[in-house]
């Protein structure tokens, strides 16, 4: 019994299809390829181009004048306006305190005076006059024993404007100038003048060049 079991057993495999099983076909889809890299070719900005035109020793390119900027110099400024009497106010308080640096909104600047000027050396000539102002506040604030009290209350014009044309003081370029103007203010409940010796033009405004008489 036991035979015709295992008999029955193995007869499908001696019997049954010899062909090999078929095998699984696995299709492999390969993935795409990536597009092609784009290159960017970068404009140098103008500060880049700077930058290297500095590092390559070029000059630098000068900077901008004001569109204001007038190269002959021939705007009369107005004799009083609100800029000139703030800035004479700082004169003031530079001889109440003995203070110069108070005044130099007033003081011709030096950069300026190097253009205006057709002398040898204009640089040490500025230099000179500069003390000279610096010198004239300390005077003028030794005038008074005490300044206490004392208060601004306007710069007044002096004589009436002149052109000085290129040449007539050793400068290159023509200026209007004025002459013997005053700081007013009031003390001990009275008025009292400063003269203020000279003033020039430049670029629309008023500069000292000499506080007091220049020797």
């Amino acid at each position: 019994m036991t035979f015709v079991l295992l008999a029955a057993l193995l007869l499908p495999s001696c019997g049954g299809d010899k062909s090999a099983p078929s095998a699984t076909t696995t299709t492999t889809t390969t993935p795409p390829l990536p597009p092609p890299a784009t290159t960017t070719t970068e404009t140098p900005s103008a500060t880049a181009s700077a930058t290297a035109a500095d590092d390559a020793g070029a000059p630098p390119a000068p900077p901008p004048k004001d569109a204001d900027y007038d190269p002959a110099n021939k705007a009369k400024p107005p004799t009083d306006s609100e800029e000139l009497q703030a800035r004479a106010r700082g004169l003031f308080d530079a001889i109440v305190q003995n203070n110069a640096a108070l005044g130099e909104d007033l003081w011709f600047p030096k950069e300026p005076f190097l253009i205006l000027k057709d002398i040898k050396e204009p640089g040490k000539y500025w230099d000179q006059l500069h003390r000279a102002y610096a010198h004239d506040i300390e005077k003028l604030h030794k005038k008074r024993k005490s300044w206490e009290g004392a208060e601004f209350e306007k710069f007044e014009p002096g004589s009436a404007p002149k052109w000085v044309k290129p040449g007539e003081e050793g400068n290159k370029i023509g200026y209007f100038r004025t002459v013997k103007g005053n700081l007013v203010y009031k003390a001990d409940g009275k008025s009292h003048k400063m003269e203020v010796r000279v003033i020039i033009s430049w670029q629309k405004r008023w500069y000292i060049t000499h506080l007091s008489k220049f020797k």
